[in-house]
This record gives C-alpha cells, structure tokens and sequence, in this order.
C-alpha cells in the first residue's frame, strides 16, 4: 500500500484517540477541572483535532488524486471534490471535521456531556467506510467498529496525561483507569473476534495475510491492554509506574501503525 497513505491513517487514528479518547476519559474518570491532568487533556484534544483535520484532508486528496488518474489539478476541481462527497471516503471525512469542531464548542462550553456526541460522530466514521460496508450487517459491522475503535482511544488517550500529571494525581487516576479497563478488555477481544468473523465469513484461515495480521493486532491489543490494566492497578504508586506508562506509549503508537495498516488493507487483498 502507499506509505503516504499508511502515515495520514496512523496520525488519523492518533488524532481520532486524542479527541474522541480525550472526551470519553472525561465522562469515565473523576478529573478536577482545575487539575494538571484535565489540562492535559484539553492540550491533547487541541493537538488531536489538528490532527484530524489534516490527515483527513490528505486522506482525501490522496483519493482524488486516485480517481483523476494523478492529475493534480482535475483533482482539486469542484467536480472532484462534489464526487468525493458522495463518496463514503469524503463523507467519513466530513463526519470527523464536523466532529472535532464540535468538541471544541462543546469544550468550550464546558459540558463533558455535550462532547460525547462529537466522539460518537468520530468513531461512527470509521464504521462509514472500509471493511464494514462489504462483510456482514451493515448495522452491527458499523457498531461494532465503533466499540472496537472507541475502547482503543479510550485507552490510548490516557497515557500522556498520566505522565505528564503530578505524582499524586497519577497514582489516583491511574488506579481508577485500571479498575475500568478490567472490563474494557474483554468487550475489545469481543467486538475484534466478531469483527474477524464478519469480515472473513467465519472461516478461519491463517494461511491468508490479512487473517494473519488480524489475529496478531486481536492478540497484541488485548494483551497489552490487560498488561495495562495491571501495571495501573499494580504499580500505581511504586517507582516503576511512570516507566511502564512510558514503554505503553510507545506500544501505543505501534498499535496505531498496525491498526492503520489493517484497515487500509482487506481481506481480499
């Protein structure tokens, strides 16, 4: 696959978990307005709308440049763009700027409540293009997607905040991030199993790449969302806790990688 295309879908990904992840954290975890942890998040919410907003775009204008052949200027036509509108790529893309501007309103009015809306728009779009238009129920394939890739933010997002809090309030957000993300892992290894069988016609085949590719991202992001959990419940409070966040981090962004490589391949491919 294109490698312009892999990257735009990792800071895509990386976007859509500093957003969306960002607001579910809010209504999930008891954050003080004033503390160091919830300026954290409103730094990472700015940093992931950016994000957003131009991977999108490159996304798109990858995919204009596809459908013209290569031509640069009938690409940034009217016409073209009209096309990609009515295209699942551009409306995915619509979804998510209109999301990311509307959890800034909603941020800036204050309502974490209000900000659920938006995350839901942003993770819906995932489900409006791809895989979940071709394999199984249009309806669950889409929810999903949504569950799958909402636990995924939810978790990821909540890393650079615990390093970058005080000690104390890390301890206390960390232990409560990781009673929740006890029973956020088998809901993930669910909706990912599902999603496998969706996609793939319930016929497991690990002579096939993607099924292998499958598996390994099933594997790899319930396993280390277990380790996490753990680390949060087991060392919150002891030395090695913000070294652990640290090595998460980086697993973080290998996820990322591997989910973009994932959903910018098929089955058939």
């Amino acid at each position: 696959m294109d490698v312009w295309a892999l990257i735009l879908r990792t800071g895509l990904y990386g976007g859509v978990v500093l957003t969306a992840g960002s607001a579910m954290l809010r209504l999930t975890l008891p954050i003080a307005q004033s503390s160091g942890f919830s300026r954290a998040l409103t730094r990472q919410t700015a940093a992931g709308a950016v994000l957003v907003v131009l991977s999108s775009a490159g996304l798109v204008w990858l995919f204009l440049l596809a459908i013209a052949g290569g031509d640069a200027v009938l690409a940034l036509s009217p016409e073209f763009f009209a096309i990609a509108l009515q295209t699942p790529v551009g409306q995915a893309a619509l979804f998510r700027v209109v999301g990311v501007v509307l959890i800034g309103l909603a941020a800036f009015a204050g309502s974490r409540w209000l900000m659920l809306i938006p995350a839901a728009i942003l993770l819906l779009s995932f489900g409006w293009e791809g895989h979940s238009l071709s394999f199984g129920p249009r309806l669950v394939s889409m929810g999903l997607v949504m569950v799958h890739v909402g636990i995924m933010a939810w978790w990821l997002a909540v890393i650079p905040p615990l390093i970058a809090a005080p000690r104390s309030e890390r301890n206390r957000m960390g232990h409560a991030f990781g009673r929740q993300a006890l029973f956020a892992v088998p809901l993930l290894l669910l909706a990912g199993v599902v999603l496998l069988g969706l996609f793939t016609g319930w016929r497991l085949d690990l002579t096939q790449a993607y099924q292998q590719r499958m598996v390994i991202k099933l594997i790899a992001v319930s396993g280390i969302l277990a380790l996490a959990a753990a680390n949060k419940l087991l060392l919150t409070g002891r030395p090695g806790f913000l070294w652990a966040l640290r090595v998460e981090a980086a697993l973080a962004v290998s996820i990322l990688a591997l989910t973009a490589w994932l959903t910018a391949t098929g089955p058939d491919m």
